[in-house]
């Protein structure tokens, strides 16, 4: 995996963690525009890199177990502003698990708040993944022209958007192995006691509609965290977008703490 970093004359770390089914490419642009304010770290992962194609996802926690020992040894476990969007938020929430870290700001972008199914036979695993993950490898991973225009649609982004932010070259294995690591994983919401957690939803499209449906229910369990609902903008359309307005929306939240 690849860490490319921007701003590093800049005072405080951000950290970026991109959606599945995409690569750093879509994060790119708002990367280099964020790096007037911090010093970012945008995480290429392993299997989904066009710089680095010959590589395979192997699981969520190896992805994030690799940038908690990389923010360790360069930046002594301290990150001012940790942001995932979307799948990026399952390795953000596998993050805040690592007590060596120090985080003071998350903000968890389009965050699922639905748990796969816990499924210990190997072979009803394989039948999940072949259904499951098999749609979404169809719709995402081999994307053509009226597919991206359905994706557009339901996430509420541009069709221009969808097209250059989707990574089509990744493997059938890179894809199945996003999923496999989650099946039966328990999502730990305590870990949002380790920081100032912020969750955040644009729901002009369909998908953080449905995203977003637990908000309630979370909240009633009683743990700390904030909450943000953005009406005109899509699901990951703040930061890729409206950048400028993502880095105001972030300086609010992290000025709050």
């Amino acid at each position: 995996m690849k860490y490319l970093e921007f701003g590093k004359e800049n005072k405080e770390l951000m950290v970026l963690l991109h959606g599945g089914g995409t690569s750093y490419l879509g994060v790119l642009p708002a990367a280099r525009k964020i790096a007037k304010h911090y010093h970012v770290v945008l995480l290429a992962y392993d299997g989904f890199n066009p710089s680095e194609p010959e590589t395979e996802f192997k699981s969520l926690s190896y992805e994030a177990h690799c940038l908690e020992d990389y923010i360790i040894e360069n930046y002594d476990g301290k990150v001012d502003i940790l942001y995932g969007l979307s799948y990026g938020c399952r390795t953000l929430m596998q993050i805040l698990e690592d007590n060596r870290l120090k985080i003071t700001t998350t903000i968890a972008d389009g965050m699922s708040l639905k748990d796969y199914p816990d499924i210990k036979n190997d072979v009803l695993k394989e039948i999940y993944l072949f259904f499951f993950t098999g749609i979404f490898f169809v719709i995402m991973g081999r994307a053509g022209k009226l597919r991206k225009r359905f994706l557009a649609k339901i996430t509420g982004r541009s069709y221009e958007e969808a097209d250059r932010i989707l990574y089509t070259s990744a493997s059938w294995n890179s894809w199945k192995n996003q999923d496999r690591c989650l099946i039966g994983k328990k999502t730990d919401y305590s870990v949002f006691r380790n920081t100032d957690m912020h969750i955040w939803y644009g729901i002009k499209g369909t998908v953080d509609k449905k995203l977003s449906s637990g908000l309630k229910e979370l909240e009633q369990k009683g743990y700390p965290f904030s909450y943000k609902i953005f009406e005109d903008m899509g699901h990951g359309g703040l930061i890729a977008e409206n950048t400028d307005r993502f880095i105001e929306e972030v300086q609010a939240a992290h000025h709050s703490h």
